[in-house]
């Protein structure tokens, strides 16, 4: 697969990046000429940004790093922190779900992306998802690829 294009932003640890990523991941779709994932991709950067800023508590100033590979046939987006920990799927609960506050994204992430995963850094970890472009397929059945 050959890349087309890469792309990096930098958020601030705070809950306003969330919306700040969701509005760069909109106008990069566009940019890059593939509209037609942009709400799609939207959704799942806001989902995995906002497990980095909520849950990635590192050190005081610390940020989340986007990166954004554009392929031949697929986009592949890696969000980084630097916090330790492996993020996973949280099962459900007895909780209806209109009171559940917590505990979707990576339920998002795992049925709307492609192949989805997370990998252990040396200082924190990085998760990362891919969006195919042009037809769609549906998301692999297994849950996670871990490397």
């Amino acid at each position: 697969m050959a890349d087309q294009g890469t792309e990096q932003a930098r958020y601030r640890r705070q809950r306003p990046s969330v919306r700040a990523a969701r509005a760069d991941a909109r106008a990069l779709a566009g940019k890059w000429k593939h509209p037609e994932i942009a709400a799609e991709l939207a959704l799942l950067v806001s989902e995995v940004v906002t497990n980095a800023v909520i849950h990635g508590d590192a050190g005081r100033g610390s940020q989340v790093q986007v990166t954004y590979r554009l392929l031949d046939d697929r986009l592949r987006v890696d969000v980084r922190d630097a916090a330790t920990g492996r993020p996973r799927i949280l099962r459900p609960t007895p909780l209806p779900d209109e009171l559940r506050e917590f505990g979707r994204g990576l339920t998002v992430v795992a049925s709307l992306a492609h192949r989805w995963g997370v990998i252990p850094r040396v200082i924190g970890k990085s998760v990362w998802f891919e969006v195919l472009l042009g037809t769609r397929v549906a998301p692999d059945t297994e849950q996670a690829v871990f490397r």
